[in-house]
């Protein structure tokens, strides 16, 4: 009976590995192939590398910062927290708001001893607002 139970389970978890997605990372049924971590600045704010300059028609309207330890600053909301909830979508917050930034495409990029990236989304906040931005990479 044990060996059947162990079996079972075997089994399960594998159609869950195939079918599913334990990432938490997208809808139940829906695959997530999308990485966040090529997006973080660091580890965290102290270990920063670099930032991103994020702009709206051509002009720079904020410098955002993502660590690995799920915080990151932001040169108009200052210090936040994150997680990812869903693919491509991370919930923040702040001591003064909370938002979400969604529909997260980019790439980043080494050749040659350089490294390129750009990152766009969506911002939807009651508190700060609902905007869209592409961001460049600045290595420092």
């Amino acid at each position: 009976m044990r060996k059947l139970i162990s079996g079972l389970f075997v089994v399960a978890l594998f159609f869950i590995l195939v079918t599913g997605n334990i990432s938490g990372c997208g809808d139940l049924g829906q695959k997530c192939n999308f990485n966040l971590n090529i997006f973080f600045n660091g580890s965290s704010i102290d270990e920063q590398t670099s930032e991103w300059d994020c702009k709206r028609g051509g002009e720079t309207v904020f410098t955002l910062g993502l660590f690995g330890d799920f915080t990151g600053v932001r040169s108009d909301i200052g210090d936040f927290i994150f997680n990812q909830d869903q693919c491509e979508i991370i919930d923040f917050e702040t001591p003064s708001g909370t938002g979400e930034l969604k529909n997260i495409e980019g790439n980043v990029v080494s050749q040659g001893g350089v490294t390129i990236g750009n990152l766009a989304f969506d911002q939807v906040s009651d508190d700060f607002g609902d905007t869209s931005v592409v961001c460049d990479l600045v290595e420092f």
